[in-house]
């Protein structure tokens, strides 16, 4: 059976990508570094917009806002240069990416801050940092202005969705890991 055809209207995206089996996406910091740089080219030929993004290790997260319906396109793309790189980097053959991608439209405001905050505090909930600015590999510690690595990150509408101010958005993720938190706690998670 064929597969179901993707929402392609334009718009903003969650997006995940993750590799085959327990296999590690990002093995190393030139593997991470590699994938940057392929998503920074992305971003200016299709001109996408990326909200946040959060590497871990056997998969990502990346928020975008696709102005057009390049979303299929751009996505392959990225897919096939990353496996390919990889592959030929680590003496690696076959398929390298589980399935195409995982791709989820955000319906309006609210909803993009929920799914920012999954994204930012995503590697805290798997345990590799104790706060989401902490970890080296997300967008997370330049939009609230910690950092200037990921400069081409453009966080505004989630700070305009958290108010409107960089404060406004570490309060939402401070919050939202909170309540994540003790929800971990009371379930004996």
């Amino acid at each position: 059976m064929p597969r179901a055809p993707r929402d392609l209207a334009p718009g903003p995206r969650h997006l995940w990508v993750n590799a085959t089996g327990d296999e590690l996406y990002f093995r190393d910091e030139t593997d991470r570094m590699d994938w940057i740089r392929l998503l920074v080219t992305l971003l200016e030929r299709r001109r996408w917009t990326c909200i946040a993004f959060c590497q871990l290790g056997t998969h990502l997260h990346l928020i975008v806002d696709v102005p057009d319906q390049s979303l299929a396109v751009g996505m392959k793309w990225l897919n096939a240069e990353y496996s390919r790189d990889f592959n030929a980097r680590h003496g690696r053959n076959g398929q390298f990416v589980r399935c195409r991608y995982g791709s989820s439209r955000i319906r309006d405001g609210s909803d993009l801050l929920r799914r920012y905050l999954y994204v930012v505090l995503n590697a805290v909930m798997a345990g590799l940092c104790p706060r989401p600015e902490d970890w080296r590999w997300s967008s997370y510690a330049t939009s609230i202005g910690l950092s200037s690595d990921f400069l081409f990150v453009d966080a505004s509408l989630a700070i305009a969705e958290a108010g409107g101010s960089t404060d406004g958005l570490a309060a939402a993720a401070e919050a939202r890991l909170r309540e994540l938190l003790s929800v971990r706690v009371v379930s004996g998670v």
